[in-house]
């Protein structure tokens, strides 16, 4: 038997392609784990079993007759559509199918000729693959590539501010120093932690993140250190500590000031002398980790108020990075823009929307107390509700900025109103730092401090508080 000429003899379309003598061969296509269509020579779909109508959605009155081009959700050609003769060496590539109620699924496909008793190209056999499960996970690979792999180019912005930033990763990376990161939540901060490890002589190695805000205050030490089977309810097995994951690697301890006092003399210790015990364990463990905190908080003021121990503080400062906020470099706030919505449309699948000059410009008019994630989420809305068309941004009618006036234009329109000399602005300008430093509770750093308070950065802050010699009022 032979199911070429079985199929060259055949009259009409559907499985009256297959005479009687190749039922054999017809059973046997029915019951293949794949799709599969046989086209004429002038590539039109005379057969296809029945996985073919369960994948595209069509009918065999509605699918039978047509070319394979209307299945493509691109515009492209169909595979041998543009041509009478098709080429007569076998084909394998992938395309984006689409089904008849209009969802798109990507398939791999195996087009193969077969030919006459004469040895003339008369059509094709093609084979159809569901391959949506690998494309998503080869996406989500991509997407998670960009995510997590923060070199420079992962860092967006070109603003005086964040330069400072990146020339601060430069020097601090290559050594082994200890880096605390500091900065409002939302600025960025594990980004920088990931590009001193990708710059370090560590990038081969784990690099071991820990939110010490997310971890219950009896799991601390397990959590940190590991523990032994049976050294306490639930301990169930041994498991190794974060501190092991990342031996030879990197450790980041983001919003380390959640640790616990009573915690902290065992965390001195691994960083002054790189030795622990599990919990439960008698056995001594060494490791070389080098740590990178970050926090939100003013651990200084934490530890002078005896809620970090300032010996752990002096440890983990050794190299501070300031992060700052989106308001104080809102020039790269357009570039940001457009890279969170060209991921945004990948990621949803989505048409890339167009990001206008006036858009950005709306954008920086916002002030962003949320920083680069609010951006983020908002891009993230935008695009869905967008649906391929206009961006549309939700935000306050009016910026905080313009809501609440910050310090220099306080003093520029007072001065304005009451024709002030130099020396009665530097009172006013003294008044309104300790006004701030006082509904703060004098506390300088952090989003809930004096200057997230005044809008300047901490930095000018202190200055200014030395210049105009102003000191904490005791109680």
């Amino acid at each position: 038997m032979n199911p070429v000429a079985d199929v060259q003899a055949g009259n009409g379309i559907g499985l009256e392609v297959f005479p009687e003598s190749g039922t054999f061969y017809r059973t046997a296509l029915e019951s293949l784990s794949e799709g599969v269509m046989i086209l004429d020579g002038d590539c039109r779909i005379i057969y296809a079993n029945r996985l073919v109508y369960e994948i595209t959605g069509y009918s065999p009155e509605e699918l039978l007759g047509q070319t394979p081009y209307l299945l493509r959700a691109d515009p492209q050609p169909a595979d041998c559509a543009a041509s009478k003769t098709p080429p007569d060496e076998p084909k394998c590539f992938e395309f984006e199918m689409k089904r008849k109620d209009g969802r798109l699924h990507w398939m791999y496909v195996k087009s193969t000729p077969y030919r006459n008793e004469r040895d003339e190209v008369v059509g094709r056999v093609v084979a159809l693959s569901c391959i949506a499960k690998q494309k998503n996970l080869e996406f989500e690979n991509e997407f998670l590539q960009d995510e997590v792999r923060a070199s420079f180019g992962n860092i967006i912005g070109r603003s005086p501010a964040l330069q400072k930033v990146l020339a601060q990763i430069t020097t601090v990376a290559p050594t082994e120093a200890n880096v605390i990161i500091l900065g409002e939540s939302g600025t960025g901060k594990e980004l920088v932690a990931r590009a001193i490890h990708d710059l370090s002589s560590r990038k081969d190695r784990s690099l071991v993140r820990v939110n010490c805000a997310s971890i219950p205050k009896e799991l601390f030490e397990s959590e940190f250190f590991g523990h032994v089977r049976g050294s306490f309810t639930g301990a169930i097995k041994d498991r190794v500590g974060r501190f092991e994951l990342a031996d030879d690697g990197t450790l980041f301890l983001d919003e380390i000031g959640e640790i616990p006092l009573d915690l902290q003399s065992k965390l001195l210790r691994v960083l002054q002398e790189g030795q622990f015990e599990r919990v439960g364990d008698e056995r001594t463990r060494t490791v070389k980790v080098r740590l990178i905190a970050a926090t939100n908080r003013d651990l200084l003021a934490e530890a002078k108020a005896s809620r970090f121990r300032l010996d752990l503080y002096y440890r983990l400062s050794v190299f501070p990075i300031e992060v700052p906020p989106l308001r104080e470099r809102l020039e790269d706030v357009g570039e940001l823009a457009q890279h969170f919505i060209k991921q945004a449309a990948r990621r949803l699948g989505v048409t890339q929307p167009r990001l206008t000059k006036l858009q950005v410009q709306e954008l920086q008019d916002y002030d962003w107390p949320g920083n680069v994630r609010e951006l983020q989420n908002v891009i993230e809305r935008a695009v869905i509700l967008a649906r391929g068309g206009k961006l549309q941004f939700d935000l306050p009618h009016r910026s905080n900025s313009e809501a609440r006036p910050n310090r220099a234009t306080v003093v520029s329109q007072r001065a304005e109103e009451e024709d002030l000399s130099f020396d009665e602005l530097e009172v006013r300008e003294r008044e309104i730092l300790v006004a701030g430093l006082r509904k703060t509770n004098w506390k300088i750093y952090g989003a809930d401090g004096a200057a997230a308070l005044l809008r300047i950065k901490p930095t000018t802050l202190v200055s200014k508080m030395k210049r105009l010699k102003v000191q904490k009022e005791r109680a």
